[in-house]
């Protein structure tokens, strides 16, 4: 293989960073010194003809360099994994950026755009390769942005694999909204359906708000295949910019034209980079960098009191196996110097428990986050005054109750932004329905409608309190403070 193969030794340790949709892992690649990114995909369960498969598509995506593409540095293996190890993008996604309103209150329309034309650019790139590769799974959080606020694209590899994971995916609204009719009705991709997808980017971006959110999931496949589009119209968006009318409806036809029924009336890549760019002209240089400037000191004032703990893992234990929910089987557990569980959360019982037994279920069991159940961990500085004005999260016997005698701590620490997206990941996976959104946006107060969330979560039980929980901690919402190791 031409692409370095990296070892334990090279890492070292690896932090778990909560995004605006899921964990990551974050390293630091010691022969460069460089912050990088590990995209673990797992062998289990593969044969080794599949296996194979995977490493050639790795390594052939490894030699394509672009700047508006995430650049493979090398492969780390485990026993059950293959980690894709990238650059480190400091900004996230433009996930994040369209969602964390707490961060960004404000999207300046200049990096917008030109946000979306690095976007094009990307996909020119890679629909021009010989052969041509199709990204197949664009979306927000799949554009990446560094320092400055510029868009790269990622997950871009194993297209063979996702071709046949359309099914695996048709009750996940937040993916389905993305996926063309042809590729809904499981037709061969093309590079069509990315065009699609990045009309639905350009939606999502410009309105801040998830396609089809007011849509029934359980019958959007068939309405998007029918013809069905996201609503308000896009011009009506557009006419709260500053944008000039001719602008504005250079954006709204290109919109239109990028998630046309008809693929063979879709634009290129090319010719989408070529629009975008000419709306772009609109703002100047210095202008968008002024914008750019104002972004960065919105986040950082955003952040700077936040009590956030940076947590030091042995590389080690990075193994999807088990540092993952989904794919931790009932007889793994953390390994046998595990952190212990009662210096973490106040007023819990410590269990000693050898690493072969089975996980005992929640209802006997007190429940930590993943981030937690790992071994070797070094908590960072924090001085003595800073935990006294934080509040504590304590866990009790069951989910319910947790949530439940916590709701006065979530209280302090909620924010709009927050509500708003713990309530959007809610409603995607159907816990909440639009009866329950109703009931919560009628609240008056910030404070009104966080309680009537977390009341309205306690009532439908041990799953959808454990769900809430779960996405509390993703989003910094909550937090345990450890006890400083002497």
């Amino acid at each position: 293989m031409t692409l370095p193969v990296i070892r334990q030794k090279d890492l070292k340790t690896y932090q778990i960073v909560a995004t605006s949709t899921e964990h990551v892992y974050k390293s630091t690649y010691e022969l460069t010194g460089r912050c990088v990114f590990i995209k673990l995909l797992s062998l289990a369960d593969r044969t080794e003809r599949q296996r194979k498969e995977i490493l050639r598509e790795v390594e052939f995506i490894g030699r394509i360099k672009s700047e508006h593409l995430t650049e493979t540095l090398g492969i780390y293996r485990t026993s059950n994994t293959i980690g894709i190890v990238t650059e480190w993008m400091s900004n996230l996604s433009l996930h994040s950026l369209i969602y964390q309103r707490d961060l960004y209150p404000e999207l300046p329309l200049s990096i917008c755009i030109r946000l979306l034309a690095d976007v094009a650019e990307g996909l020119c790139f890679l629909h021009n390769l010989n052969p041509p590769v199709r990204h197949q799974r664009l979306k927000p959080c799949n554009v990446l942005l560094d320092a400055q606020y510029r868009a790269k694209l990622s997950d871009f590899w194993l297209s063979e694999q996702q071709k046949v994971s359309v099914s695996q995916n048709k009750d996940d609204n937040a993916s389905l909204v993305y996926l063309s009719p042809q590729r809904l009705q499981r037709q061969r991709p093309t590079k069509e359906d990315d065009i699609y997808s990045f009309g639905m980017l350009l939606y999502e971006s410009l309105s801040r708000q998830r396609p089809f959110l007011e849509n029934n999931p359980l019958k959007l496949e068939t309405e998007i295949i029918r013809g069905i589009r996201p609503q308000p119209h896009i011009d009506v968006i557009l006419k709260a910019t500053d944008l000039p009318h001719t602008q504005r409806t250079n954006l709204n036809q290109l919109i239109n034209v990028c998630w046309h029924q008809n693929p063979n009336r879709r634009p290129s890549a090319a010719e989408c980079l070529s629009r975008l760019r000419s709306v772009q002209q609109t703002f100047s240089s210095a202008e968008t960098e002024r914008d750019v400037h104002a972004l960065w000191l919105e986040k950082e004032r955003a952040t700077q009191h936040s009590q956030t703990c940076e947590v030091e893992y042995n590389i080690i234990y990075l193994d999807e196996g088990w540092t993952t929910n989904s794919n931790r089987s009932r007889t793994q557990s953390a390994p046998e110097e595990s952190i212990d569980a009662s210096s973490l959360c106040p007023g819990t019982k410590k269990e000693q428990r050898s690493a072969s037994l089975p996980v005992p279920t929640n209802k006997t069991n007190v429940y930590t986050p993943n981030a937690f159940r790992n071994h070797k961990v070094r908590w960072a500085h924090t001085e003595p005054g800073d935990q006294a004005t934080c509040p504590q999260f304590v866990w009790y016997m069951n989910f319910v109750e947790t949530l439940t005698k916590n709701r006065e701590v979530i209280l302090t620490r909620m924010t709009e932004g927050h509500l708003n997206h713990l309530i959007d990941i809610m409603m995607s996976k159907r816990v909440l329905t639009r009866g329950d959104y109703e009931n919560i946006k009628a609240e008056r107060t910030l404070q009104c409608r966080t309680r009537k969330y977390l009341d309205t979560c306690s009532q439908k039980g041990e799953e959808a309190s454990r769900m809430a929980i779960d996405n509390l901690f993703s989003r910094n919402v909550i937090f345990m403070h450890p006890r400083n190791p002497a």
